[in-house]
């Protein structure tokens, strides 16, 4: 038996065992909330510190929105950009990595949006000002107390713009013409991002929306895949 047929039978063999959230092959994880959160978690920044409950930031496991499938699970996250630059994100860490390694880092997720593309809003589209992104860091992602604002310890840009820690993989603009729940499929395939494990061999990923729509957003994450590629 050739090298290449082992290494199709091991992807086939993997791709049965997607629904479990399992690793599948090394270095690759696939997340499907089906069986709680999986290690993600969330948080949010660029707010006024105190300010949580004016915001209506909440987060939580939930059933996809109607007309979508109610019995699979998805991460919701939810909040109200008040402030013009909210940012919302959940992360989680990748363990077992080569120590000081760099790895290219391609995410792709799938998640519920009601969010026209063309639609108009408050300072901006709820779906076209609404910026998807990804990326991952060295230690783990969170918004730290900086002159009364919470502000994440990375550097993940602002708004359309990324940093180097993140990407901006599209917005949350479905193709739809009305206010419906759909899913959407966000990845950067084509661009892999460069990150660099710390010297315990661990990584976090994050993905998160960086919104210029002055109004409430909420969105369900149904399925994460990351790809850690040498």
């Amino acid at each position: 038996m050739t090298f290449a047929f082992l290494l199709i039978l091991t992807f086939a063999s993997c791709e049965e065992e997607v629904e479990c959230g399992c690793i599948f092959p090394p270095n690759e994880y696939f997340y499907t909330f089906e069986a709680g959160s999986e290690g993600w978690e969330s948080g949010f920044a660029d707010y006024p510190v105190g300010e949580d409950n004016f915001y209506e930031l909440s987060s939580e496991l939930a059933p996809l929105p109607e007309p979508l499938d109610q019995n699979q699970q998805a991460f919701m996250i939810a909040g109200n950009n008040h402030s013009d630059d909210l940012f919302m994100f959940i992360t989680n860490k990748v363990t077992n990595l080569t120590p000081n390694a760099t790895y290219r880092l391609v995410v792709e997720a799938e998640l519920a949006s009601d969010a026209p593309e063309n639609s108009a809003g408050i300072g901006g589209s709820p779906g076209s000002s609404v910026y998807f992104k990804a990326g991952a860091f060295s230690q783990k992602p969170e918004a730290i107390e900086q002159d009364g604002q919470w502000r994440m310890n990375l550097d993940k840009g602002n708004q359309s713009q990324g940093g180097t820690d993140m990407q901006v993989l599209g917005t949350v603009g479905t193709d739809l013409e009305d206010f419906t729940y759909t899913l959407i499929n966000r990845d950067n395939r084509n661009s892999p991002l460069q990150v660099k494990a710390n010297n315990q061999g661990e990584l976090w990923v994050i993905v998160g929306t960086d919104s210029g729509f002055e109004g409430k957003t909420t969105l369900y994450y149904n399925r994460i895949t990351v790809r850690l590629l040498d």
